[in-house]
């Protein structure tokens, strides 16, 4: 039944969409790969400490061919550093030697040949299986492709993955059950498999996994294989149904490789140097006790054994480039890099990227973002009660303030202070934008689902609209006319769009600080601290003038100050204050409050609109250091 799902597909794609044919039964050859890492002598070492570097894999070289090939060792052994630099998802710093895909080198269209499935499953939790897979369709399929054979493809992944059961449940989220464990391994899996790509990585792909489950994800992955997919993965301690699926086993030791052939021949290569695997041993488990030094005689401690282990690998190293097997491996290893010399076809003449337009990249990103929020129900609940909630109560302690010196000045200024300090601290949610999305946002900006530029723009767009200026709205016209501002509909407009400028500048520190660190309390502490030194420094609790020079600069990056000048200028401006015990007798003018009570120079028009000029220029300052962040994230390990 998958078969003939998977010939159904190959008849859906025109000649000229070369992405979605059968997959190229492609090689993937690994030369000399050296790999060393930079780390602190201890945990209480400095940053600026000079740190010493440790060789992760020492002279490593390899080729996998289509079907199942597994890379085995101990925990530490360097088995997912050398996944990740064969699916070039490491950083390149001390790293050395070279991979080739069908005889060429890793190029940019790399990552469109490959899929790559993180250890974690990484998908959208409120998501449901189908949109996830169908997510992956929309932005890394040609848009030659129509809509119909873009929906047809992800029918059939669904399919040949036995998803169908689960089609339409979401993911779910900590609070909300969705699907099981296996079910968001193969998920994962689908999402890669639209691309129909010529080799699959899979990392620890069991992980989190019961028996039965593993077993039903490897036994998916091995269907794979027979169609034409080289499947990589790592894998720690696999019980004996799913180490018989292996075509080739890759055995790595303290970095270094013990053992590379095939799967069957493992255990003969071993009984031959002599170590004898006992008849109801698990085969896994005898190659990682093989690769383990024997310490049961007597007690080490952690750096003899790390020291005995290195010994033992040296050892089992030796004895494999002495052997055979070593030596067809290298037969098989200089024809692959020479493949490419006598093959005209190679996979990455056949994955070529996505032409999706910047807009339609933001386009799918809106809609999964939006999605998100509605199905969200307690968060809308949340930004639509406690905006209104707050505006009716600061609209009752300030109902209908009067004109008076005594009593009516200090409420309106109390008044302003408290609607800008509330629409600033409300965007202290907004610190979760790209933290709760960050290791979502690595994994599919590496696997080339968008630019950087329009995810950024898209969440922006689905935050800010939904999230803060509905909100705003709400807010502003209860609370404007409740308190009794000035009854004008410019005064009434001016007082909206500072209020506007007032959430998104307020916002945009928010994403900044979620853009730069990766722990949210910390970022939340920031973005307080920064609020916090803002309102000080906003001219309401203290008269700035007052303060020394060493800190009163601090006044010019306030966007408290010029949100409470832009209210109290229009507020008092062409307002008559009079005294209480005397209504009509009003001698006093809104200029001289400003000026003299507010200490806000007020003299044309200019001294209004530079405030809005200033928190514009905040704002656009904010969002180009989140997006610079964001470039900066680490897309590697």
């Amino acid at each position: 039944m998958a078969t003939n799902g998977h010939s159904t597909l190959q008849k859906l794609v025109s000649n000229d969409v070369s992405t979605l044919e059968n997959p190229q039964s492609s090689t993937i050859s690994f030369h000399s790969i050296n790999y060393t890492i930079g780390t602190q002598k201890s945990s209480y070492s400095l940053p600026f400490m000079k740190m010493q570097h440790k060789q992760i894999l020492y002279d490593i070289n390899g080729v996998f061919k289509s079907g199942m090939n597994a890379i085995l060792g101990p925990t530490g052994s360097g088995k997912s550093s050398l996944l990740d630099i064969l699916a070039d998802r490491k950083d390149r710093n001390g790293l050395e030697g070279e991979v080739l895909l069908d005889g060429q080198p890793q190029m940019s269209e790399y990552k469109y040949c490959v899929g790559y499935v993180v250890q974690d499953n990484i998908l959208s939790e409120t998501l449901t299986v189908r949109e996830n897979i169908r997510f992956s369709a929309n932005l890394r399929l040609s848009k030659t492709i129509s809509r119909k054979t873009k929906a047809t493809i992800v029918e059939h992944v669904i399919e040949q993955l036995g998803l169908e059961g689960c089609a339409d449940s979401r993911v779910g989220t900590e609070s909300v059950r969705g699907i099981s464990g296996g079910e968001r391994k193969r998920t994962s899996i689908g999402m890669e498999l639209v691309l129909s790509p010529s080799v699959l990585f899979l990392d620890e792909p069991t992980t989190g996994l019961d028996s039965s489950t593993a077993h039903a994800v490897l036994e998916s992955l091995h269907r794979l294989s027979r169609r034409g997919h080289t499947i990589i993965f790592s894998i720690h301690q696999p019980r004996y149904s799913i180490f018989k699926l292996f075509d080739t086993i890759f055995l790595v030791a303290a970095g270094r490789c013990v053992y590379h052939g095939p799967a069957n021949s493992v255990l003969p290569y071993f009984s031959s140097i002599g170590y004898e695997c006992e008849q109801h041993d698990n085969p896994a488990d005898f190659l990682l006790d093989v690769t383990h030094a024997d310490t049961s005689k007597n007690k080490v401690n952690n750096h003899e054994l790390n020291k005995k282990n290195e010994e033992n690998a040296h050892r089992l190293h030796d004895l494999y480039i002495a052997s055979n097997v070593y030596t067809l491996m290298q037969q098989e290893i200089k024809a692959a890099r020479n493949r490419i010399v006598t093959t005209a076809t190679s996979a990455v003449n056949y994955h070529q990227p996505s032409t999706k337009s910047r807009f339609s990249e933001i386009l799918y990103v809106a809609q999964r973002t939006l999605r998100n929020v509605y199905r969200n129900p307690a968060l809308i609940t949340m930004q639509t009660f406690v905006p209104t909630f707050l505006a009716v109560l600061i609209g009752l302690i300030y109902l209908k303030v009067d004109n008076s010196e005594s009593v009516g000045v200090p409420n309106r200024m109390g008044a302003i202070f408290f609607i800008v300090v509330n629409q600033v601290m409300s965007n202290l949610s907004a610190i979760e934008l790209f933290i709760k999305e960050r290791a979502l946002f690595i994994h599919e900006n590496a696997s080339g689902y968008y630019h950087v530029s329009t995810y950024f723009i898209a969440k922006l767009i689905c935050d800010l609209i939904p999230l803060r200026i509905i909100p705003s709205i709400i807010f502003s016209t209860i609370v404007y006319f409740m308190i009794g501002f000035q009854s004008s509909v410019a005064k009434f407009f001016i007082f909206y769009l500072a209020i506007f400028l007032t959430t998104t500048c307020g916002a945009s520190i928010c994403f900044l600080s979620s853009a730069s660190v990766k722990v949210f309390g910390v970022a939340n502490l920031l973005a307080a601290m920064s609020f916090v030194l803002m309102m000080i420094f906003g001219g309401f609790l203290v008269v700035v003038s007052s303060v020394g020079k060493y800190l009163s600069w601090i006044k010019w990056v306030s966007l408290f100050r010029y949100a409470i000048n832009i209210i109290t200028i229009n507020e008092f401006e062409g307002l008559e204050i009079c005294p209480r015990n005397n209504p009509n007798n009003c001698t006093m003018s809104g200029t001289y409050v400003i000026n003299n009570d507010a200490h806000i120079q007020y003299n044309n028009d200019w001294d209004l609109w530079y405030n809005f000029v200033a928190l514009t220029c905040m704002i656009v300052i904010y969002f180009m250091l989140t997006y610079i962040q964001l470039l900066r994230m680490k897309k590697t390990k």
